[in-house]
């Protein structure tokens, strides 16, 4: 017994010692490691600053932000080199900074599935005093509803580092707001003559967009009233109603006047019969309104699809594989002058629904429908219009060529780098010749728990989200580690004299081991980091890339 106290007494301490001296080494061996890699980040900045932020707008000093988290000068050399000595933060965990409180579904699911950072903090909050909160190190996706914090921190410095992806894009203004998104859409299409691309196929392919005139440009102007003096007008006017609508930069079905007689002659005493054209600047676009929708029990229905901008260097999308169904509130005619047979807005059709208390069949489900695509086609299939396959054959080719052109078209403003992405919602609408129309673009878009089986693939689909976010960062770690052990091989202590090589490196490229989950619903669209018509999965030809 005594010799046993003995040996405890002894060992204990010795014990402590090994266990203290292991944990001393660990220590300095990841202080190593950190110290190499926050050298190596140091220099990456150097080179993004050379490559990317020398003309751009972006600040160099610090702007409040509406969060109140404050920026450290070397926050992204620490936060990168911390995730290069712990790879187990990127490979295996989601660490996502989501703000709104936890009623909002979006921000709900982001702490049910990922480790939520800064959960807390909200926009709308009012800080007692300056840096109230710290930017976490293991922080890997920006995914606020603020789309501007590139103005608040130094992009590549106090955030938006290497190994990081924030969920909006400097200049997305070019496809999100109407009226720049028609600028656009008329500029590329007329580009196809100055390319001399003359195959009508090329331009009919690019034609997502109903006929369109803005009403600020004092050219459009004056044409688009030139219509209503023509007998071609006024015969499809009487026989088919409404022949335009006109749209503000407004969201969520705000700013959308469908012109039925009165609002049609309060637009021509506006503009004084088209002579006003010149002299009134405020951003509206009249738009030929499609009179011969697709039609569901009766009523007018739209589909959107949602689709990611994972990277501006090069750009790459992804199409998101389930679509939202909505119906209209009212039954169509092109005769009815209620809003709610026309316009099929979530927030139009919510507050019908609260006030038609006249019609007991109104109840929220039926206005957002719990099939997929594949239920109109299966409904097609039995009005004897479409045969099976046509859904993969014919109508997402459709869908994504007009997301690749309508990428194409403006992705001129947006900044590039692989830091930056973007979540969009597009509206479609199936007219009754089963031609595709892009009816508006929405970024930030509201993901709502209308009904529960909404909330379901709602949860599906930002999980898949989390995934494709993290799949490039994981593939852009990867690449940085082979480039750590190659320097360590070489002994080689600055990678100053490898810019070109290391600006290549950052590009976003999806590494093979990295490979999106196959029940992952996101689709690959568009990636012009592939050659040729790779690039666009081969939906767009050779001839129509000149």
């Amino acid at each position: 017994m005594i010799i046993a106290y003995i040996i405890k007494g002894i060992l204990a301490p010795l014990i402590l010692v090994i266990l203290y001296s292991n944990s001393k080494a660990l220590q300095n061996q990841e202080q190593q490691v950190r110290s190499f890699w926050e050298n190596i980040f140091g220099e990456v900045y150097q080179i993004r600053k050379q490559t990317f932020v020398k003309n751009s707008a972006f600040k160099a000093e610090y702007n409040q932000s509406r969060y109140n988290v404050a920026e450290s000068p070397v926050y992204c050399k620490k936060s990168d080199s911390y995730k290069m000595a712990h790879p187990d933060i990127v490979l295996q965990d989601y660490y996502v900074w989501r703000d709104y409180p936890p009623s909002n579904l979006p921000k709900k699911i982001t702490l049910d599935r990922t480790f939520a950072v800064l959960d807390k903090v909200n926009p709308s909050k009012t800080a007692s005093y300056k840096y109230e909160n710290q930017m976490p190190l293991q922080l890997g996706f920006i995914y606020t509803t603020v789309s501007t914090l590139f103005n608040n921190y130094v992009w590549g410095k106090g955030l938006g580092c290497a190994l990081q992806k924030y969920s909006h894009i400097p200049g997305k203004s070019s496809v999100a707001m109407k009226n720049q998104l028609i600028d656009n859409f008329m500029k590329y299409v007329r580009d196809f003559e100055k390319k001399n691309i003359t195959n009508p196929e090329c331009k009919r392919n690019a034609s997502f967009i109903p006929e369109t005139y803005r009403l600020n440009d004092e050219n459009d102007c004056k044409a688009f009233f030139e219509t209503f003096k023509t007998t071609d007008y006024q015969k499809r006017f009487k026989k088919y109603g409404p022949q335009y609508i006109l749209k503000t930069n407004q969201h969520r079905g705000e700013g959308i006047t469908v012109l039925f007689q009165n609002e049609t002659n309060e637009l021509l005493e506006e503009y004084n019969h088209g002579k006003e054209c010149g002299n009134i600047s405020k951003q509206v676009i009249a738009q030929r309104y499609i009179s011969n929708p697709f039609l569901y029990k009766g009523h007018k229905i739209e589909f959107r699809i949602y689709y990611t901008i994972i990277s501006t260097k090069p750009v790459i999308a992804y199409s998101y594989s389930r679509a939202l169904i909505k119906r209209c509130a009212k039954p169509f005619s092109v005769h009815s002058t209620e809003k709610g047979a026309h316009v099929c807005n979530t927030a139009i059709v919510k507050n019908l629904v609260k006030t038609d208390k006249d019609d007991d069949e109104i109840e929220d489900e039926e206005f957002f429908i719990d099939w997929y695509l594949e239920g109109l086609e299966d409904l097609l299939i039995k009005q004897g219009r479409a045969k099976k396959g046509w859904l993969q054959a014919y109508l997402y080719p459709k869908i994504h060529r007009s997301l690749i052109h309508m990428t194409k078209a403006t992705y001129h403003s947006f900044a590039r780098d692989s830091t930056f992405g973007e979540f969009f919602a597009v509206d479609f609408l199936l007219d009754d010749n089963l031609d595709v129309w892009v009816l508006e673009v929405n970024y930030n878009p509201q993901v709502l728990s209308v009904t529960p089986d909404r909330i379901k693939r709602n949860y599906k689909m930002l999980e898949d989200h989390f995934e494709l976010q993290y799949a490039y960062i994981k593939s852009k770690l990867y690449r940085l580690q082979q480039l750590g052990n190659a320097l360590l091989k070489k002994d080689a202590k600055s990678i100053l004299n490898q810019s070109k090589q290391v600006e290549e490196l950052l590009r976003d490229k999806l590494e093979s081991q990295f490979e999106l989950s196959k029940d992952n619903l996101y689709i690959k669209i568009m990636d012009e980091g592939l050659p040729g018509t790779q690039a666009y999965t081969n939906l767009i030809s050779k001839e129509c890339l000149k």
